[in-house]
């Protein structure tokens, strides 16, 4: 996912992705670690779909929260 930043994913594409044959045994594998991915905030979730941010959705997400300051403080 971090080579596709800012590219939703639905859970079955990253499992098939990842490893197609345990994929086959069961389309839902990935899905218990994505969720503990999104838990932890390493990525996104948005709906079905997981995302893994860039940096500047990052900043936007801290600029809406009010963690950051735009612009310098005289």
């Amino acid at each position: 996912m971090k080579q596709a930043e800012g590219t939703l994913f639905t859970s079955k594409d990253i499992g098939k992705i990842v490893d197609r044959k345990e994929f086959r045994e069961n389309p839902h594998w990935a899905r218990p670690i994505l969720e503990k991915m999104v838990f932890e905030r390493l990525i996104w979730k948005a709906e079905s779909y997981y995302l893994c941010p860039t940096e500047e959705q990052k900043a936007r997400e801290r600029q809406k929260q009010g963690r950051v300051k735009v612009g310098a403080e005289a």
